[in-house]
């Protein structure tokens, strides 16, 4: 090897927002892919981190000739739907962006440059310590009052509470303890729109009271600490 410290490089080291994603599918997949390249201009300095149940050469070809930096993990599920929290996790254990969005494959971007709207909260140190959550509004006119499907954390955030979210319904999680902490932004419709087809409830409300609540509560508690 000519030049061993280009070798030992971290080829992800310029990466600024990680996009994950808990693969169920490769059609729904590159239905995904399609969406995310068509709608933003550029993508050079984003990586996507992709799980999925079973290995499948596809994945590999369709990411390896894209722009993005790739990883992809393949291992056995769990309990389906209740199990995406986990696998969420695992892949930002690997991942290097400044933001990091959790992303599911129904997700579509019906409006706006995704990329470009992102790149502005980079290296901008909100609220003095950078945790914070932004909300992606969807596309049935409600704005950022309704519970966003889509939610992208900082590095600081993760780093903070050291998890995305301890429960599968990740986008109520986000935006419940987001909004208690006051740590919420969100964009306009006019900027950035998202659309997700309607969705199942994967917690019950004796769950939610049992569970949920419960554990939002240490979570406030853990950050009011801090402040």
């Amino acid at each position: 090897m000519d030049n061993i410290q280009d070798a030992l490089i971290d080829p992800h080291a310029d990466v600024k927002i990680s996009l994950m994603v808990s693969s169920k599918s490769y059609e729904d997949f590159e239905k995904l892919y399609k969406n995310l390249t068509s709608s933003s201009s550029k993508i050079s300095d984003v990586e996507i981190l992709v799980k999925t149940d079973e290995p499948d050469q596809r994945y590999f070809e369709l990411l390896n000739e894209g722009c993005f930096h790739f990883k992809i993990l393949s291992y056995l599920p769990y309990y389906k739907r209740y199990s995406n929290h986990l696998f969420f996790n695992e892949l930002c254990k690997i991942s290097h962006g400044k933001l990091i969005w959790p992303l599911y494959e129904d997700c579509e971007i019906v409006r706006g440059d995704w990329c470009k709207s992102l790149m502005k909260y980079i290296d901008n140190n909100y609220y003095g310590d950078n945790i914070y959550n932004i909300a992606l509004p969807m596309d049935n006119g409600k704005l950022h009052k309704q519970i966003c499907g889509a939610n992208i954390i900082t590095r600081e955030w993760y780093n903070f509470f050291g998890t995305v979210s301890p429960f599968p319904n990740l986008d109520r999680w986000l935006r419940e303890l987001s909004k208690e902490i006051k740590r919420y932004k969100y964009f306009e419709e006019d900027e950035l729109l998202s659309h997700f087809p309607k969705g199942h409830r994967t917690l019950s409300k004796k769950q939610r009271k049992e569970l949920f609540y419960p554990m939002l509560k240490k979570y406030i508690k853990k950050f009011n600490r801090k402040v």
